[in-house]
């Protein structure tokens, strides 16, 4: 799979530097976390073992990749999101120029690519993958990536870090002091969102993350996948609503990792569900 500049090679069926192209979920029990995706989304499993990148656990929807799944070496689940790069040594070193911190070495997952995993400035993790030939990865599907944000304390800092590093270009929404809301492109596509974190919900335990979102089916909803995690021992820190972008839910897993649910068949007015989500239970 080849990665490519924006604007210096034909888009067919290239995959742009900067664009999301992987996702990770981190968790602290893996069996129940694949049990419970399983359940939600009918995602089957492959699992790798590799001396180097030892075990990961490949997600299925259809028969094609949609994720991996890693046990967690602290105490707390999260889901990662990683950005494509023709040159994962390159980017990384670029990143740490912009002020990132390197926080998961490189190294080589057979199957998938060579990554890194980095806190940018902004103080939310994020990962570069450099993807093999035989690299897939579903989205815009239901049981598959739909759109990822970037909530933070930090807007200004995480708006210039991301586009010196990948040259994105924003559009913006909102105001600084309510909805600060901006989306990030590459040519004339998006490819995923900063949100500002909202004053009044900000507390000393507030930390900046990655909202990332998955597709409901339309056939079952938003809501009746949200009683689905309920009855699989998820929790619902937002509850359904519609939104520019479709009838949209938060949930945490039965590990506790945060992750947004979306029907993009039902949109409605304009709202992130960022700003609904108190940030910290």
């Amino acid at each position: 799979m080849a990665v490519v500049v924006p604007g210096k090679t034909p888009p067919r069926w290239e995959l742009y530097e900067g664009m999301p192209c992987w996702i990770e979920l981190i968790t602290t029990d893996l069996e129940r976390a694949r049990e419970f995706y399983a359940g939600l989304f009918a995602w089957e499993y492959e699992t790798h073992s590799d001396p180097l990148s030892g075990e990961h656990v490949i997600a299925l929807h259809e028969g094609f990749p949609v994720a991996s799944l890693r046990a967690a070496s602290g105490d707390e689940s999260s889901w990662r999101l990683y950005l494509a790069t023709a040159d994962c040594a390159e980017f990384t070193e670029r990143a740490v120029n912009h002020g990132a911190v390197v926080t998961v070495p490189r190294n080589h997952v057979p199957g998938l690519g060579t990554k890194t995993v980095l806190l940018g400035p902004a103080d939310a993790e994020f990962g570069l993958l450099e993807p093999e030939e035989s690299w897939q990865f579903d989205v815009g599907l239901p049981g598959t990536l739909m759109w990822a944000e970037l909530v933070t304390i930090k807007a200004q800092t995480a708006d210039n870090f991301f586009q010196e590093l990948f040259g994105y270009s924003a559009e913006q929404f909102g105001t600084e002091h309510r909805s600060d809301y901006s989306v990030w492109y590459l040519g004339d596509e998006s490819v995923c969102a900063r949100v500002s974190m909202i004053r009044d919900f900000i507390t000393e335990s507030t930390r900046p993350h990655w909202l990332l979102y998955l597709g409901v089916d339309a056939e079952v909803g938003t809501d009746a996948l949200v009683r689905n995690a309920i009855t699989l021992g998820g929790r619902v820190r937002v509850d359904p609503y519609d939104s520019s972008i479709g009838r949209v839910a938060v949930l945490r897993d039965p590990t506790g990792a945060r992750f947004a649910v979306i029907d993009p068949t039902q949109a409605g007015d304009f709202g992130t569900a960022a700003n609904y989500d108190p940030y910290e239970d």
